[in-house]
């Protein structure tokens, strides 16, 4: 008698079997993706931020602008009519100097608005240049996802095409 046979049916001899155990997927990839969607995600709302803040720059150096031209038309009218009061005698000589003093203060105003329209001129270049460099940004990353996304469904057909053989 056999040792440490017990009672019941004998124990069967079985053959291995040679079976390709299923590798578990990488996901190093699909995370690296996602990792760079939240990247794109980010890169775009700071694209429209700087695109937002670039176009109320545009709109402030407008309304500078404008009120410059204003200033400057103002300042120009009230001197000819001050000239043209003063050469058709209906105003005195006392007149004619205050109507030139407030036009010499507005013509300082109006150059101060000048400046000022001038300064945020170049604010406005600074705000164009930043929406332009995060608009590259963006594109860049777009390219980068678009060229992981390939090489993953290329990984995976590979991948099916292996087990396919197997």
């Amino acid at each position: 008698m056999r040792i440490g046979a017990g009672f019941g049916a004998r124990v069967a001899k079985r053959e291995v079997i040679d079976v390709a155990e299923m590798k578990k997927p990488d996901r190093r990839l699909d995370q690296l993706l996602h990792v760079r969607k939240q990247r794109l995600s980010r890169l775009e709302r700071e694209r429209n931020e700087a695109r937002d803040a670039w176009r109320q720059a545009r709109d402030q150096l407008s309304g500078k602008k404008q009120a410059w031209r204003t200033m400057r038309e103002r300042a120009q009218s009230g001197w000819m009519e001050a000239r043209a009061g003063f050469f058709s005698m209906s105003l005195t000589n006392a007149d004619f100097k205050r109507a030139k003093a407030i036009y010499e203060r507005m013509k300082l105003e109006a150059a101060q608005l000048r400046q000022g329209c001038l300064r945020h001129a170049q604010d406005c270049r600074q705000a164009g240049a930043a929406f332009f460099a995060a608009r590259d940004r963006v594109q860049d990353a777009n390219k980068q996802q678009e060229k992981l996304t390939v090489l993953r469904d290329e990984m995976k057909a590979l991948a099916l095409a292996q087990n396919a053989e197997a």
